[in-house]
């Protein structure tokens, strides 16, 4: 009997250790896994482009469409800087 009440204490003892390394599995798993996330997200991110004008890729801003109108003589110089004094405002 004495030998049995050693072996209880001594598996208590090892039956924490398990539940502590579970633990430290299931957090590396979920840290693992919000990597993958993250890098997945940063991967789309970039292969997106870095569109943020809501313009069509390629698609002319309208400053350097109305500097080539003006080059091109299309419109003259008080509705050039009238034209683009708007679109300073929005």
């Amino acid at each position: 009997m004495a030998m049995y009440g050693s072996m209880n204490g001594m598996m208590s003892g090892m039956g924490a250790w398990m539940l502590l390394w579970g633990l430290v599995g299931l957090v590396f798993l979920a840290l693992v896994i919000l990597g993958l996330v993250w890098l997945a997200r940063l991967l789309i991110r970039n292969t997106a482009g870095d569109n943020t004008t809501g313009r069509p890729a390629g698609a002319e801003a309208p400053q350097d469409i109305l500097r080539r109108r003006y080059a091109a003589g299309d419109i003259d110089e008080d509705e050039f800087l009238r034209r683009m004094s708007g679109l300073g405002q929005r």
